[in-house]
């Protein structure tokens, strides 16, 4: 495939697209309209085959020839309503040709006998299949060279009947080219109506192609905003709430309790001896340690409950709709699960531990800066009674 290869580029004679898929997906595509065509198509060639047996029983009567055109009329319209039957239950084969050529080849030898049985109204017959050719192309849904090569072979087997029945020459020259009239015209049409079907089907594809592109660049544009405002809204190391985002959540908790009449915490946690853990074992396994940390704050406390990275080595916890004797049972609860759980890297296992100070949210605090600072004395007491304690600070 070369590089300037155009899928939807088309075949003017063949009426078809060069690209071998992309002439499948369009037959696809139109599957089931050329479907119900076709047996729209071939009912009504099975009807009009059994009508005109009404004529031959008036023209002939019960002889032979009756019987041999009516029995040649009933198994075309057998054959034919097994076709429709067959299209009803696959639809996909309105799309392959090889059948229904056959079958329109199968139906021009009914009209060459009627010039033998018939001979008296060959003109009336020669007529009748003019305007078989050029139903071929209008009403008939196959590939425009199969219905080219079914007209071929209605001219020639006209031809030849008639040659067979004693024509002339003279006589068959110019009524070749009046069939060829219908042939022709029947060919454009069809020609242009394919031409036109596939230019539609090319820019529905297209304006497909730009919609699935619009809808991917939307969904980029998702994944990308989403990415900011993770990025806007947490700590890129522990994936915690930064501190814009845990003030942002603090306010919206707090006015939330204000209005249902819960009460809510604020702690704050500071890692014991994290310095010596970056001098003595390097700065990548503290960052270990922070991220080590982080998830095991996750894992114990509630949903509802936010963690942030307040900065270096301490964090800040938001306990919602909790009591302080409540608080104090879960964040001792937390500071057991973390001096038991030591981090595990390169072969050591490294003990951690926290100094936690609590404290009520009031109804006088001004901003989040007044709590934090309070919560602040209760650590700095925690450290100085040995570190690795729950503080209150009320």
């Amino acid at each position: 495939m070369t590089a300037n290869h155009d899928p939807y580029a088309l075949a003017p004679f063949r009426a078809e697209f060069r690209d071998a898929q992309t002439e499948k997906a369009f037959l696809k595509h139109v599957e089931q309209g050329t479907a119900r065509h076709l047996k729209i198509a071939l009912a009504i060639w099975a009807g009009m085959v059994l009508l005109f047996g009404s004529l031959d029983y008036g023209d002939l009567g019960l002889t032979d020839g009756f019987y041999t055109l009516m029995t040649m009329r009933v198994l075309q319209a057998v054959a034919i309503a097994c076709l429709i039957v067959w299209v009803y239950r696959r639809p996909n084969l309105a799309s392959w040709s090889l059948p229904l050529t056959l079958a329109e080849i199968l139906g021009f030898p009914l009209m060459f006998v009627i010039f033998f049985i018939r001979p008296d109204i060959a003109a009336w017959n020669v007529g009748v299949i003019c305007i078989i050719l050029i139903s071929i192309y209008v009403f008939v849904p196959n590939r425009l060279m199969y219905n080219n090569l079914v007209a071929l072979f209605g001219l020639v087997g006209t031809l030849v009947s008639l040659g067979i029945r004693g024509s002339e020459l003279a006589t068959l020259l110019p009524l070749s080219v009046v069939m060829c009239l219908p042939i022709v015209t029947g060919y454009v049409a069809s020609r242009r109506l394919q031409l036109v079907q596939r230019q539609e089907f090319s820019l529905l594809q297209e304006v497909n192609r730009s919609n699935q592109e619009l809808c991917d660049e939307i969904e980029r544009r998702k994944s990308l905003e989403a990415e900011l405002q993770r990025q806007a809204t947490t700590d890129p190391l522990t994936g915690l709430s930064n501190r814009r985002q845990y003030e942002m959540l603090f306010r919206r908790e707090r006015e939330r309790c204000a209005r249902q009449g819960g009460s809510m915490v604020l702690g704050i946690a500071d890692l014991d001896h994290f310095k010596q853990i970056n001098d003595t074992h390097g700065h990548d396994l503290g960052d270990q340690a922070l991220k080590h940390v982080a998830s095991i704050f996750l894992e114990s406390l509630r949903h509802s409950d936010v963690v942030g990275r307040f900065g270096g080595e301490e964090f800040i916890l938001l306990l919602p709709d909790t009591q302080m004797d409540q608080a104090k049972v879960v964040v001792e609860r937390l500071r057991e699960q973390l001096a038991g759980t030591p981090l595990g890297a390169e072969s050591l296992s490294i003990p951690l531990t926290a100094t936690f100070a609590i404290t009520p949210v009031r109804v006088d605090d001004d901003t989040i800066e007044d709590i934090i600072r309070r919560a602040d004395k209760g650590l700095y007491q925690g450290k100085r009674e040995g570190r690795n304690r729950v503080v209150v600070a009320a």
